[in-house]
């Protein structure tokens, strides 16, 4: 029962207590017909018999003694429901009186069980000239009676039944109307389910069921509020992350590079003033710790934050970019394909489109040993989106992500974008969709 439907459940319920109806009907009118069944019969011999004393009275002294018996017969009306006959006692022939050809259809044989009355058979005796020359029997014969109630009864029932499957129709119809709204409330909630926060209900004709769709509505209100506000949190945590690191690019830059400077100076002035050539090889030794030092926070600038974001359009940043990894590696043809026509990002999109392009790139250089790398940038109304491909091994089945994508996927995430990768023998595609910021 708990897996019908509501609709399923109330027709269910409507069809039991039609049944029921329909068998209480069906047992009354079978009652019916039986108690008139009997009635017509019993008021059949009534008539069978006063029609009988009529007869022979008649014929007493119009027709000679001795030819009644033989021709009472003829002249007995047979009225309807009975069969009548006579018997001579003195030649003790049967003779029975025509009736008419019954031109009605018989009941089922289960039904005139139900229905038929107890047969009931009357004898009146026929005196003549003081003398008993025999008798007359009247017997019941209901067969007419009851296929007439069998075509009332079939006909009655019929109609009911009719009626019935009709209402059924009716409410079914009615219940499916009255139930439409439900269907658009579940509607809504299953593309509330699959992220889909615009979804509303609005005004439902059911009364009824009018807080129920307001309150599906408000929920996916809050809901919508809730994720716009999810997502400006994120966006700030990510913009956040970014000002603090470009904080300590900018002090790393500032601080260590006079430093650094200064140092490489003071080893050249060493060097020159030198007496001996051991502390030459010392101002020697300093001057390339100086260099080292410097080639780290390069690198550390590098992966703090490049310093053209925010400066140059992307742009001319992402072609750069490309162009001094072709410089580094002739052998690596890189195709950057940007569409006519962008919008410049703010700092944060920026930086996580650079840094796409930076990790593809690195890992077909390191572990995909690719020939040919295609990048393509575009917008859609609602996306930045980029697609990097490359013509390399691909990754082994069962491999895990390297610390570089993960740490990509997770920042596209904080900006409320995603991050594909598909891998097989013929190379590796990555694409990334980060929104287009909304103006609050």
């Amino acid at each position: 029962m708990n897996r019908l439907s509501l609709t399923q459940r109330i027709l269910l319920v409507i069809l039991a207590v039609q049944a029921a109806l329909f068998a209480a009907l069906a047992a009354a009118s079978l009652e019916g017909a039986r108690r008139d069944i009997a009635t017509e019969t019993r008021l059949a011999v009534d008539t069978a018999r006063a029609l009988v004393l009529a007869t022979v009275g008649t014929m007493h002294g119009a027709v000679p003694p001795d030819r009644i018996m033989q021709l009472l017969p003829e002249r007995l009306v047979v009225p309807r429901h009975v069969t009548l006959g006579t018997v001579d006692i003195l030649d003790g022939v049967v003779r029975r009186a025509p009736a008419p050809a019954a031109a009605h259809r018989s009941a089922p044989g289960w039904f005139a069980l139900l229905v038929a009355p107890d047969l009931l058979e009357t004898r009146l005796p026929v005196v003549i000239q003081g003398r008993p020359r025999g008798y007359v029997f009247i017997a019941t014969d209901p067969a007419e009676e009851i296929a007439l109630a069998w075509r009332n009864l079939s006909a009655f029932l019929g109609l009911a039944a009719l009626a019935s499957v009709v209402q059924g129709l009716l409410i079914l119809l009615a219940t499916r109307q009255a139930l439409r709204p439900v269907m658009a409330i579940a509607s809504r909630l299953a593309d509330l389910r699959r992220g889909d926060l615009a979804a509303r209900v609005g005004p439902v004709a059911q009364r009824d069921l009018t807080p129920i769709a307001a309150g599906v509505d408000d929920l996916a209100q809050a809901l919508q509020q809730a994720q716009a506000d999810r997502a400006r949190l994120q966006r700030r945590v990510v913009t956040r992350g970014d000002e603090e690191r470009k904080a300590v690019a900018r002090d790393l830059h500032d601080e260590m590079g006079p430093c650094l400077f200064g140092l490489r100076v003071e080893a050249d002035a060493l060097r020159q003033a030198a007496t001996t050539p051991a502390i030459e090889a010392h101002a020697q030794a300093i001057a390339q710790i100086a260099e080292e030092i410097a080639r780290v926070n390069r690198a550390l600038l590098g992966d703090l934050r490049p310093m053209a974001i925010g400066q140059l359009p992307l742009a001319t940043v992402l072609g750069d970019y490309v162009a001094d990894l072709g410089r580094r590696f002739p052998d690596l043809d890189i195709d950057l394909d940007l569409a006519p026509g962008m919008p410049e990002p703010d700092e944060a999109t920026a930086l996580t489109l650079f840094r796409i392009l930076q990790e593809g790139t690195t890992n077909a250089l390191r572990h995909a040993g690719a020939e040919r790398v295609i990048v393509r940038l575009w917008t859609d109304p609602a996306h930045w989106r980029m697609v990097l491909s490359d013509d390399g091994r691909g990754m082994a089945p069962g491999s895990r992500e390297g610390t570089g994508l993960t740490g990509m996927r997770e920042r596209i995430t904080l900006l409320g974008g995603d991050l594909t990768l598909s891998s097989g023998a013929g190379g590796t595609t990555i694409s990334a969709s980060l929104p287009l910021p909304q103006a609050e």
